[in-house]
């Protein structure tokens, strides 16, 4: 394969890796790398495809050989930087977002990644380089709002809160996500008018009676993760992370309702026969992805909130887990969080509130037609008492305590989510009531949750690093 055949042949596979279609690109990079093993851009990009397959040991193996044929490519280092994290070679991340950045100094991404894995020192001189970079003349949006976010970073954790906000708020809107608020308050009033008491207690013991499935619901940034790190040090359960698994379920469901109508205007079309088979389909979606047998399989994806009785009717036997945390805490800390895909609510304060509230009606609705099916498990509450709530939170999973779980953060395992770092670390309370430094920007998002705040009297700090 001459050199234009295999920059052909590269570019076919990286469309159909950039569209998701991880099946047809990989046997292009395999063929590659059989007559050009030393390929480096194969390597990476198949380093890629492992990691999407959940494969991090041969993905690291596969880049680190890019690496050593082409050490100068600097997405090469910023991509393992990311599988480094996620495994917890937090040292090895943060060097290799560091090497990306001086390869590539306008690389927006790698700062945002280094930001999310450092707590700064005033004197650091990351900021002057972020500020640097966002006075570059024709700064591409996209990557203008990784610069905001990783300034806003810096500037919240040595206390500069004013700008700090201002940076997230900038980098909120450079990302140009759209959300429709409405769109989501009407699909929520659809779900609460279809899982009527009437529909769930004609259903309730027509699903499978597996016990294995464990789902964790809540808001982003309410502890979902911190949970499934405590449950996945059992040694009879499996953490299988935020998985997409329920979504194609419920589109499956309306594929089948004799209603004809999308989810959640299938659902009283759905008969007792189908709620076991949308069950079996789920189970099936689930086997390839945990490594052996266990009692209990999580799946952590916070907004299956919205699929609860639909999870419940499936499975009588499931064991649902309700993360929640300060309304505010949880806001200010989706804000400030860059999702990267399924969070578009959460660029724009306002309808992050609304969302906030239509999640929490729908949450009511659940409590009022499963009483007492669903385990509310309060963030703060585990800070306060973590053995006391471990215990519970097995209890209620039918599990045996085992000492594991206080030790979660010792748990070697793969995490992908925005609390890569924090599950790796003791219980802390730094993050407790932390939109109190944030008070005087949340007046709005206050009234909308139903709460009352006072802004307090701040003094401006003479020393900022913004000042002048």
């Amino acid at each position: 394969m001459d050199i234009n055949d295999t920059l052909e042949r590269l570019n076919e596979a990286m469309e159909l890796h950039i569209a998701g279609n991880f099946e047809d690109a990989e046997p292009i990079y395999q063929e590659i790398l059989a007559t050009e093993p030393d390929n480096p851009d194969a390597n990476h990009l198949l380093g890629l495809v492992r990691n999407e397959q959940d494969r991090a040991r041969e993905a690291m193996a596969l880049i680190e050989k890019a690496i050593g044929i082409n050490p100068n490519a600097a997405p090469f280092h910023h991509n393992i930087a990311g599988i480094y994290r996620r495994v917890g070679r937090l040292a090895d991340a943060q060097a290799s977002f560091r090497r990306a950045i001086s390869l590539k100094p306008d690389y927006g991404e790698a700062y945002q990644g280094l930001a999310e894995m450092v707590t700064f020192e005033r004197s650091d001189p990351f900021y002057h380089q972020v500020m640097n970079q966002l006075k570059s003349p024709g700064l591409a949006d996209n990557v203008r709002c990784y610069f905001h976010f990783a300034a806003g970073k810096f500037l919240d954790d040595i206390g500069e809160y004013k700008s700090a906000f201002a940076h997230y708020k900038s980098g909120n809107a450079a990302a140009k996500k759209e959300f429709d608020s409405a769109e989501f308050r009407q699909q929520v009033k659809d779900t609460i008018y279809v899982f009527s008491q009437k529909h769930v207690n004609a259903m309730e013991t027509v699903g499978d009676p597996s016990e294995q499935p464990v789902f964790i619901i809540g808001m982003p940034r309410s502890g979902t993760s911190l949970i499934e790190q405590i449950l996945a040090s059992h040694p009879s359960v499996y953490g299988a992370g935020e998985l997409n698994e329920m979504k194609l379920v419920a589109r499956h469901a309306a594929q089948i309702s004799r209603s004809g109508q999308t989810y959640p205007n299938c659902v009283p079309g759905l008969t007792g026969a189908q709620y076991q088979t949308l069950a079996s389909e789920y189970l099936k979606l689930l086997q390839p992805l945990v490594p052996g047998t266990f009692k209990r399989v999580v799946d952590k994806h916070p907004l299956n909130f919205q699929f609860a009785g639909l999870i419940l009717l499936m499975f009588p036997n499931a064991r649902i887990i309700h993360t929640e945390r300060d309304p505010l805490d949880t806001c200010i800390s989706c804000f400030f969080q860059n999702f990267t895909k399924g969070q578009n609510y959460s660029f724009d304060l306002i309808k992050l509130a609304h969302f906030y509230n239509d999640y929490r009606r729908l949450m009511e609705h659940w409590d009022t037609v499963f009483p007492g099916r669903i385990l509310s498990f309060r963030y703060e509450q585990m800070l306060a008492n973590q053995e006391d709530e471990t215990r519970r939170l097995l209890d209620y999973c039918g599990l045996d305590f085992d000492p594991a779980c206080l030790d979660f953060h010792k748990t070697q395992r793969t995490v992908k989510t925005a609390s890569f770092l924090q599950v790796r670390k003791p219980l802390y309370k730094t993050s407790q009531q932390r939109w109190r430094s944030y008070a005087e920007h949340l007046q709005e998002v206050a009234s909308i949750l139903g709460i009352e705040i006072e802004v307090p009297v701040t003094i401006t700090n003479t020393n900022s690093i913004v000042s002048g």
